[in-house]
């Protein structure tokens, strides 16, 4: 082998050499730090979305007597300092009564005990139970006792009338509604529909 053959050879092992060492201090450093950066963004990902974020929740519920209870969330969280709290936004609700009835219930926000069902809702609440609608801020519902309290900025409406109250109380099982208002000097605001009978 000729000297020129030598050199071409000790040049070409060189570029190898040399292109082996960049890759080690270079690239190999590089891909490691950004799998760090990756791991260490998705623990920032995970503590800013509080650890337990979960998408598309829901819940069922069947008492003894066959009324049943479904709610669904778009997300929500378990409350960290109570495992049995479920923190849902964006929720929707149904309860199917035993009687062949539907209530729906749809709120920004709730608070959903896993536990014995009973959920507050809050943000803006609308519940749509037959021909009544009402809305509000608030809303306590008991599965268990089969009750719902709605409160602050109270909104009823049915075919004929139009009521504005602090507090609105409905028992699904006797049909019971008890309206009020905070403060007992202030009146409930009601306004009728009356619809014009043809002869």
């Amino acid at each position: 082998m000729d000297k020129k053959s030598y050199i071409q050879i000790s040049i070409i092992f060189g570029i190898i050499i040399i292109i082996f060492f960049v890759y080690l201090n270079y690239f190999k450093k590089a891909s490691l730090n950004n799998i760090d950066n990756y791991k260490n963004n998705e623990k920032s990902k995970i503590t800013e979305g509080s650890g337990d974020l979960i998408k598309q929740m829901s819940y069922f519920s069947e008492d003894n007597k066959g009324n049943r209870y479904e709610i669904n969330s778009e997300s929500g969280i378990i409350n960290p300092e109570k495992s049995n709290l479920i923190l849902m936004n964006k929720v929707a609700a149904v309860i199917f009564l035993m009687n062949g009835e539907k209530i729906y219930i749809s709120s920004n926000e709730a608070k959903y005990n896993d536990e014995n069902n009973d959920t507050t809702f809050s943000g803006y609440v609308n519940m749509t139970y037959g021909v009544h609608k009402i809305n509000s801020e608030n809303l306590d519902l008991s599965f268990k006792d089969q009750t719902a309290v709605l409160y602050d900025n109270v909104n009823y409406k049915n075919n004929l009338t139009n009521v504005s109250a602090d507090r609105i109380f409905i028992d699904f099982i006797s049909k019971n509604t008890k309206i009020e208002m905070n403060d007992e000097k202030n009146n409930i605001l009601v306004q009728s529909k009356i619809k014009n009978v043809g002869n």
